[in-house]
This record gives structure tokens, sequence and C-alpha cells, in this order.
């Protein structure tokens, strides 16, 4: 007789441990895409960011996935080089943007040169202006540009492990529970957005008060 070969996604344990680490990866990622936003009131009086710099953040986190179609990029790479190497290089482009994102807000790139090449620099963009499409304007405060640009790298990042981790769910449950683990999946994610809304501004409102100090605590969970 042929014994039915056996791999470890046939074991339940290996792969609900799979799910779990998929759907935190995840949960982290969300929280970070929405950290800022109970923080708005500090950006406007830290930082001077005004109701159009913060809306110009938030919507930075998609620029390069549709204006460069990052998206489909991402879907080339994660069918050239499979799920593991994908899920690696989503989470350093995540890194990289999140430490941006981070420094950007905190009092050491206030008065640094960064702040000053910002302050001067990409004000106007040749035909994204005229489109109403560019990621900054001229006024947007430096440290409003610099995030803008962290934001876009981390949503490279945070899409790219999107259609990474859906892939790697089926790759774990084909045959097996595959709806119910995506449904998981996707519920735990979606919590890093009622999260960050309680956690934010309590961990901002610590003494001394510091706008950055969410976005340290978060960098170090993403890790």
């Amino acid at each position: 007789m042929t014994q039915a070969l056996q791999t470890l996604r046939d074991k339940p344990s290996a792969r609900w441990t799979a799910l779990i680490l998929l759907a935190m990866a995840m949960f982290f990622s969300y929280i970070f895409m929405d950290i800022l936003s109970p923080l708005k009131d500090l950006l406007e009086t830290d930082r001077h960011w005004d109701s159009t710099a913060f809306g110009t953040y938030a919507g930075s986190e998609t620029f390069l996935n549709v204006f460069i179609f990052f998206l489909i990029i991402a879907g080339i790479i994660l069918d050239k080089m499979g799920v593991r190497f994908t899920a690696l290089l989503s989470g350093v482009v995540m890194l990289i943007g999140a430490t941006i994102n981070w420094y950007a807000v905190t009092e050491a790139f206030m008065g640094s040169s960064i702040e000053a090449w910002f302050t001067n620099h990409l004000n106007y963009i040749p035909l994204l202006d005229e489109l109403g499409v560019s990621p900054f304007y001229h006024g947007m405060p430096a440290s409003a540009k610099f995030a803008s640009v962290g934001f876009m790298i981390f949503g490279c990042g945070v899409e790219m492990a999107g259609i990474t981790v859906s892939r790697g769910i089926v790759k774990w449950f084909k045959g097996k529970e595959m709806a119910l683990a995506m449904g998981i999946e996707m519920a735990i994610a979606r919590l890093g957005v009622a999260v960050v809304v309680l956690a934010s501004p309590a961990i901002a409102k610590i003494h001394p008060i510091s706008v950055s100090r969410p976005l340290a605590f978060e960098l170090v969970l993403l890790c």
C-alpha cells in the first residue's frame, strides 16, 4: 500500500500557528496605518500640521501603489520569488517607511538639515499639481512632507504584505479551512484599527507628552 504523503500543513497546530503569525503581522501593520489619526490635535499644536497637511499625509499611503502600479509589481515579485521572500521583503519595506514616518515627527527632526531641505523642496510637482494628486504642496510643513515619504514607502510594504498573507493562507489552508482562516485573519487585522484609537492617545499623553512616542512603540511591535 502507498502511504499518503503528509506535509506540515496537514498538522492543525502548524497551520493555525502559521495563521496567527500571518494575522499578527497584519494586525501590527493596521495599527501603524492609523496610528496618527487620533493624534491630529497634537500634530496641529506641536508640529503645526493643519487639516490639509494631515489629509495629504493620510492619502500618501496609497500614492505609489496607484501611480507606479506597485501592487502589480508586488504580485509579480510574489509569483516569481515565493511567499517567504516576499513576506520578508514587505516587512523590510514597512520598517523602512515606518522608521522615516517616526523620525519625521520627532524632536530630533525639528531644526535638522533634513527639515531645511524638505522646507525648500517638493513645493511644486509638475503635472501632479495640475492634476490635483500631488502628495506635497507649497507651504506643507517639512515634517508632514517627510512623514508622507515614509508613509508612501510603508504603504508599499503593507499592501505587498496584504497579498502575501492571502497567498500564505492559501498555501497553508488549501483543501482545509481556508475561508475560515481568511475570515479570522481579516478580523484580527481589523482589530488593529480599534486598538489604535484607544492606545495611541494614551501612549502619547504619558508625561512628558510626545506625539512620536506611539510611533516608536509601534515600530518596536513591527520589528
